[in-house]
């Protein structure tokens, strides 16, 4: 098994998407409530999608499809939506006969002017440099790479109590460099809160496996 490429979000999730060998959906229908399926395929999974749509017409939600791969990493693809009906083809208009226009009477050509000159640019003056910003997810991933563990996400808000123990769980793991156990945890981001245990397990496991590598160096 093999770590996904963690340099950006997006080959991240290309390399779980190249790799699955499952797929989940999760379609929201309110207060608490999911409809859920799986298949091994990504048109499986997504003809299950549309399933869930189907038989649930009063969610206003789109379905979540999520990818994982053997080792447990998982990304998700985004929100499907259902298949809408083809537009009509709206009917053709009549086109119009243009009207010809009468030839305007010839002007007297007048005599053209001289350009004026130019005057020449002023020296424009040497510019500062301005180093580009670098976005939070790029600089936490930046020091994963480098071995620093990232901070665990504040659960504080009620809207997070249903996940404190899981967040709980990822915190004894990585305080005890548990790498496999890391991966293995099972985490559906569907929503924000399982979306940031998702990212800070994946630093996470990402700070470890380079802090492993520096120490086999030294």
């Amino acid at each position: 098994m093999t770590t996904p490429n963690m340099t950006t979000s997006a080959t991240y999730d290309a390399d779980v998407l190249a790799n699955a060998s499952r797929f989940a959906v999760s379609l929201f229908l309110g207060r608490g409530k999911y409809a859920n399926a799986e298949s091994g395929t990504l048109e499986g999974i997504k003809e299950a999608a549309d399933k869930l749509v189907a038989e649930n017409p009063n969610a206003t939600a789109k379905p979540i499809i999520v990818a994982f791969d053997e080792a447990g990493n998982q990304a998700p693809l985004g929100a499907r939506a259902a298949k809408a009906k083809p537009a009509k083809k709206p009917a053709k208009a009549k086109a119009e006969k243009p009207v010809k226009a009468k030839a305007a009477p010839k002007a007297k050509a007048e005599k053209v002017a001289k350009p004026v000159k130019a005057e020449k640019p002023a020296k424009a003056e040497k510019a500062v440099a301005a180093a580009k910003p670098v976005g939070k997810r790029a600089e936490a991933m930046e020091n994963a790479a480098k071995g620093i563990l990232p901070a665990a996400p504040d659960f504080s808000a009620n809207t997070h109590k249903p996940f404190r123990k899981k967040l709980a769980d990822l915190v004894a793991m990585v305080e005890a460099s548990d790498i496999k156990g890391l991966k293995a945890y099972t985490i559906n981001p569907v929503s924000s809160s399982p979306k940031a245990l998702d990212k800070f397990r994946n630093l996470a496991v990402m700070a470890l496996e380079a802090q492993r590598k520096a120490a086999k160096k030294s």
